[in-house]
């Protein structure tokens, strides 16, 4: 027994564990120290998982709370190769109420077995019987009541009460080494987790003594300042603060050391680049229970935005206080209960009033007798309910006049939805009223007239099919003027022989264009009606063309001119007759005579030549005589020509597109009884011409009538006609009509300009032939081409700067003989 367990080694043992502060050492401290006793062949430790374990006890996958093998020590004796500081295998987990140790763990009660070979408590007995086991001793690790495990000793000598005593009081010295080992490792890591968080917060933080003396700045302070931790601690901080700021921070703070009281100030702290920026600094004492200071703790904020911020904000408001003055607006403030606060200086001049007498506006006449009590019960509405606040009323002026205002007012709301403020802005509405009235009364003038002169308006979004009708037009129209207005709606009233014309005039529309448009309507009680009119774009919204236009009822004069076209035709048709008559007599009487004198002479030459002998000299005479007789009808035609083609020529400048204009307004009603749908195209800014205003007309009436005429039989596609202006090179004027008729053939197109050649059936074939002349008299020339596709076009160019009017010259003397 004397080599067994003693006193004096277990203690000395208890005061080695209870000096380490890690848990892993304490327990392999114990478990080695007790291994190393004399006749103990074996040491171990058993741990809860719940009482915090070394990382080796959760190596296992079993979740229950048995015993976890966390420390072993021995010395095997008679089994060479193994090892008994592995903490694996079949006894690194125990539960309770299983084997001795599981039985200490369940009644927390030690247990002492004196004898194995007499106990049936050996899981291993051919283990125990090898290594020559005679004792065991388990005891209990509790610390303040709790199980923290188990410790277990394998002796190869018998234990008595006495070892197993003193095995006791050190199982309680190790309960405890484990217990503040346990503490310290949590209290280091708690304070490691501390720094670290300290150091990571996005904001810089520091500790000082109760005297001042900084002990620790965490590491975004030390980051920021550029500085090393032995220059910053004590007063070393101070040297980072703004020269004009450190004086009165220093003595700010050593006002808060003294007293007690909670720092929280501003001061510029200088940056590692050498910037300076804007932060919040605050601190508060911790105080143990008797209210001494034990330390500070505080922060700094950086507060430079905030700062720029709020030097932005007040530079705002000034500049806000200088426009509202400024501005040509009336602006006032009210309390939530509606009582005036703020007025800007317009109302002031406005009112000649002080902000106290516009207080009292209800009693001090501000407002006209006939509006106020309108305007005081809206007023008080909108107090009572937060609704804004908006009525046109009459305010009285500093000389006593009274002008309309619109008043419109909103509320100012917390973030819990109560009124803050009222914001009020008056605005002078008076020549709006007035020129409502105006417009109102222009407005009933422009019924009258649309209804007298049977003229209609309407506004018109051709993409979106949206149409704004006057009165006027639905009366046109036939229409109520609750109807649906709709494109289709108006094609279904349409001719359907002013269809095509019609389409076409809304698709060219639909590009953005201006148009002008003549068709017919059926209306609902079966009248025809003719309509007439013109759109223009106004603005494009959205990329579409909004369109304003006007169309008027010209059924009666439509009426009166299809009359007079009818006895102008005839007459015409009867002035054409005339011509011809009259040219064909004076054709006779000119030519008969050199004719008659040809023949003569000829028969007496022939005579003289048949004579025997032949008279060949008076051949000759009479010969010559032939000769003088044939120029002489010669010059009879050649002067009946220029009779025909030729009159006096009156130069001067025009402009070709007003001339071309004219032309096309004196056709459109041939035109559009042909169903012709014409398209101008006149180039901008074209030079002037210097030209005869009448023949030029002339001689683009007849290519439009041309043109027309060659589209008469065209029956599967638009008769549509082009007439197009541009400019040629750079010194001449070009103009193009071109028609989609049938064309002509390459045998024709050498013949169309000769005198008396025609395609048409009732044509004279002089209309070609005297616009060439014309044209080639303002030195310019006339030709024709065929289309693309169907159609002619014919062009004639002329110069557009001629070097006087001198140039283009007449042929009046070549003509006046004749």
């Amino acid at each position: 027994m004397g080599n067994s367990l003693a006193a004096e080694p277990l203690l000395a043992l208890a005061v080695t564990v209870t000096s380490e502060q890690r848990v892993d050492s304490v327990l392999q401290s114990i478990v080695q120290g007790l291994a190393s006793q004399p006749g103990v062949a074996l040491a171990r430790i058993w741990l809860l998982p719940s009482a915090d374990l070394p990382r080796v006890c959760h190596a296992g996958s079993d979740p229950s709370d048995d015993l976890c093998l966390v420390a072993s020590a021995g010395t095997p004796m008679n089994s060479p190769g193994e090892d008994w500081c592995f903490l694996q295998g079949h006894f690194a987990r125990m539960s309770f109420n299983v084997g001795k140790v599981g039985q200490v763990a369940a009644s927390r009660r030690p247990i002492l077995v004196e004898d194995a070979a007499q106990n049936d408590w050996v899981v291993r007995p051919e283990w125990a019987k090898r290594e020559e086991i005679r004792s065991f001793a388990g005891h209990p690790l509790i610390f303040r009541d709790k199980l923290l495990g188990v410790i277990a000793v394998f002796s190869r000598q018998p234990f008595g009460q006495q070892e197993f005593t003193w095995l006791g009081l050190f199982a309680n010295q190790a309960a405890l080494a484990i217990a503040n080992a346990r503490a310290e490792e949590a209290l280091q890591s708690s304070e490691r987790n501390l720094a670290a968080i300290i150091n990571t917060i996005p904001t810089t933080a520091w500790t000082t003594r109760p005297d001042g003396y900084c002990d620790f700045l965490n590491q975004v302070w030390l980051d920021y300042a550029g500085m090393a931790a032995e220059q910053a601690q004590g007063w070393g901080w101070a040297e980072g603060i703004h020269p004009e700021d450190r004086k009165r921070l220093v003595e700010e703070w050593e006002s808060c050391l003294a007293s007690g009281t909670s720092v929280d100030t501003e001061a510029r702290i200088r940056r590692f680049d050498g910037s300076y920026r804007w932060f919040l600094i605050r601190a508060n004492p911790l105080r143990d229970e008797s209210g001494n200071i034990l330390k500070w703790y505080g922060t700094c904020i950086d507060i430079e935005d905030r700062k720029r911020a709020e030097e932005a904000l007040r530079r705002s408001e000034e500049r806000a206080r200088l426009m509202v003055d400024s501005i040509d607006g009336q602006i006032m403030t009210a309390t939530p209960k509606g009582e005036v606060e703020f007025v800007n200086q317009q109302v002031l001049d406005y009112f000649g009033k002080s902000l106290e007498e516009l207080k009292d506006w209800r009693t001090n006449n501000a407002i006209h007798p006939e509006d106020f009590p309108r305007a005081l019960a809206l007023w008080a509405h909108s107090v009572e309910t937060g609704d804004p606040y908006q009525f046109d009323e009459r305010l009285r002026r500093a000389d006593g006049a009274y002008r309309w205002f619109r008043v419109r007012g909103r509320c100012l709301h917390d973030a819990h939805g109560h009124v803050v403020r009222w914001y009020v802005l008056l605005t002078d509405i008076d020549e709006g009223k007035r020129a409502e009235a105006q417009v109102e009364q222009a407005y009933l003038r422009l019924a009258e007239a649309q209804r007298l002169s049977k003229t209609g308006s309407f506004i018109t979004d051709l993409v979106s099919d949206d149409h704004n009708w006057s009165e006027e037009t639905f009366r046109i129209f036939e229409l109520d003027p609750a109807t649906k207005i709709t494109v289709q709606r108006i094609r279904d009233l349409i001719e359907p022989e002013d269809l095509p014309s019609f389409d076409t005039m809304i698709a060219h529309a639909m590009t953005g264009a201006d148009v002008d448009f003549v068709f017919r309507i059926l209306t609902s009680r079966g009248a025809v009606k003719h309509i007439r009119g013109m759109a223009r774009v106004i603005e494009q919204i959205a990329g579409r063309p909004l369109f304003i236009g006007a169309l008027q009822d010209v059924t009666e004069s439509k009426v009166a001119e299809e009359a007079l076209n009818r006895a102008r035709s005839e007459l015409a048709h009867v002035a054409r007759i005339t011509t011809l008559n009259a040219l064909t007599a004076s054709i006779a009487h000119e030519i008969n005579q050199p004719l008659a004198s040809l023949i003569t002479n000829a028969s007496i030459c022939l005579r003289r030549l048949n004579a025997n002998p032949p008279n060949v000299e008076g051949a000759r005479e009479t010969a010559m005589r032939t000769i003088r007789d044939g120029n002489r009808a010669s010059d009879v035609i050649t002067r009946l020509r220029a009779l025909y083609s030729k009159k006096e020529f009156t130069p001067e400048p025009l402009d070709l597109n007003e001339a071309t204009q004219e032309v096309i307004a004196l056709s459109l009603s041939d035109l559009q009884r042909n169903s012709v749908i014409l398209k101008s195209e006149f180039a901008d800014g074209l030079p002037l011409v210097t030209g005869d205003r009448i023949q030029l007309q002339q001689v683009i009436l007849n290519l439009v009538r041309n043109a027309s005429d060659a589209m008469g039989s065209v029956d599967d596609r638009p008769r549509e006609l082009v007439i197009r202006t541009e400019q040629e090179g750079g010194d001449r004027v070009r103009l193009s009509v071109k028609d989609a008729g049938l064309g002509f053939t390459g045998e024709v197109a050498d013949k169309l300009f000769q005198a008396f050649y025609t395609t048409k059936n009732d044509g004279m074939g002089i209309g070609l032939h005297v616009s060439q002349s014309i044209i080639e008299a303002h030195h310019g020339r006339l030709w024709a081409t065929a289309n693309d596709g169907p159609g002619t076009t014919f062009s004639f160019a002329i110069p557009c700067r001629p070097e006087g009017s001198e140039d283009i010259q007449t042929r009046s003397d070549r003509t006046g003989a004749a």
